[in-house]
């Protein structure tokens, strides 16, 4: 396989879950050596609501430190990227990596989060589905691989884990199992998500998977709090008509939102963020910062949607 030194668009043997959950379709993916391509790629990846992330490293025996080979991504719009470390380099996905709003699923992400950390990223935002799974499933094993097999009847192939991740160029082998990793990870997050949204453990859970800053990872265990913005209020009292009216318009435009995404209803809004909405009835984009639900990334996201939502709702 000779040296690539532009982007690759390859057909692989890739799989990513359609509507039907049972049901897994091939994705293509694009191999990335070159820094300019790598940037324009990573455009797709702006403002998603959860992107799947994995590494491949190799020993540098000089240091004896794993050093980063690969960095791959997966959104849930299907587009699939592998970046090549030491070709292109991965300071164009800087801004990506240390953007706490940009939710990242990587399977034992606490690997990649401190591989990251050593190439001198900032690293933020990394949710850990190794830590989801443990809390939701009930299993022997909680590799990847396993994990996979339990939800969706698919076990990976892990023969090119421990492969020479220094050499260029790589084989299409292994470039397919590294594509294959993260769309996977972005898969059990989605599932296990669903999950937990549906008996009322979401929040406390995704809380519990985040990979914190080693300094407050630090203070967690020293039982001192780190200062968050607290939760608004809600007046869970009943809804009137009108308010129920709203809810279906705003569950409408949250249902459509959700398919044209491709993520679940409740990563756009959960149903008590609705209620709230229609309960309090904000007008301007500022208000919705007071909002359940409604933090900083989704009020850029979805904000002035929302306000016309429920403008048209009156």
């Amino acid at each position: 396989m000779r040296a690539v030194n532009t982007s690759r668009r390859c057909d692989a043997k890739s799989w990513i879950r359609t509507k039907d959950p049972s049901t897994m379709r091939a994705l293509p993916y694009e191999y990335l050596t070159d820094s300019g391509e790598a940037r324009a790629a990573l455009v797709a990846f702006a403002n998603q609501p959860i992107i799947g992330l994995d590494t491949e490293t190799f020993m540098d025996f000089s240091t004896r430190q794993n050093r980063l080979s690969l960095l791959q991504l997966a959104s849930p719009t299907g587009e699939v990227i592998v970046v090549d470390a030491l070709a292109a380099g991965l300071e164009e996905a800087r801004g990506l990596i240390e953007d706490p709003t940009a939710m990242m699923a990587a399977h034992n992400a606490r690997f990649d989060d401190g591989v990251l950390r050593r190439a001198g990223f900032a690293v933020a935002g990394l949710v850990d589905t190794l830590r989801l799974s443990r809390r939701t499933l009930r299993l022997k094993s909680f590799s990847l691989s396993s994990v996979s097999d339990h939800l969706f009847g698919m076990r990976l192939d892990k023969t090119y884990q421990l492969s020479d991740w220094r050499k260029r160029p790589l084989s299409r082998e292994q470039l397919d199992y590294a594509a294959l990793d993260a769309q996977i990870a972005l898969q059990v997050f989605q599932e296990l998500t669903e999950r937990l949204a549906s008996n009322g453990r979401l929040e406390q859970e995704l809380h519990r998977a985040r990979i914190l800053p080693s300094e407050e990872a630090a203070e967690r265990h020293r039982g001192i709090q780190p200062f968050r913005k607290k939760e608004p209020t809600i007046d869970l009292r009943p809804l009137t008509a009108e308010e129920r009216r709203v809810v279906e318009k705003l569950r409408d435009w949250r249902r459509r939102l959700a398919s044209s995404e491709n993520v679940p209803a409740y990563m756009i809004c959960q149903d008590k963020t609705l209620e709230h909405l229609a309960i309090a009835k904000p007008r301007r984009i500022e208000a919705l910062s007071e909002i359940y639900g409604l933090g900083e990334s989704k009020i850029t996201r979805y904000g002035d949607q929302i306000l016309s939502q429920l403008n048209s709702a009156n």
